[in-house]
């Protein structure tokens, strides 16, 4: 099992840039798209990116703010909402809808938070 202080600073971290990105979204759908590789110059997008960011927020204050099974189950949450969100930057990039040198960060990111999503819940046990 991991060292429980490594696992609570991760959590932590997680938290954190959920908030952080989540904020950043919101208050700037542009800079984010930019920040992803894709163009934002319309309000449909704007909004669509505003959606991902009140979520990323909210799962991030929840994951600081919880405890014990709740903690756990925003964690969960969150998990598979990178899982999903890794998924479809995979499949646009398949369908052409990035070009593979601006596809880093909808595919790495979401697999980043995978992966360390799924060693902290690994490190807090069953």
């Amino acid at each position: 099992m991991a060292d429980n202080r490594l696992v609570d600073g991760t959590i932590a971290a997680l938290g954190i840039g959920r908030i952080g990105a989540g904020v950043l979204t919101w208050i700037s759908p542009r800079l984010t798209a930019r920040v992803f590789g894709m163009a934002a110059d319309d309000g449909q997008s704007h909004y669509a990116w505003r959606l991902f960011g009140v979520r990323d927020v909210v799962i991030g204050i929840g994951t600081l703010q919880s405890s014990g099974p709740l903690r756990r189950a925003f964690i969960t949450a969150g998990l598979a909402c990178d899982v999903g969100d890794g998924a479809a930057g995979a499949i646009a990039l398949s369908r052409g809808d990035f070009q593979r040198s601006s596809a880093g960060a909808p595919v790495t990111v979401p697999v980043l938070a995978v992966v360390l999503g799924a060693w902290v819940l690994r490190g807090l046990g069953r």
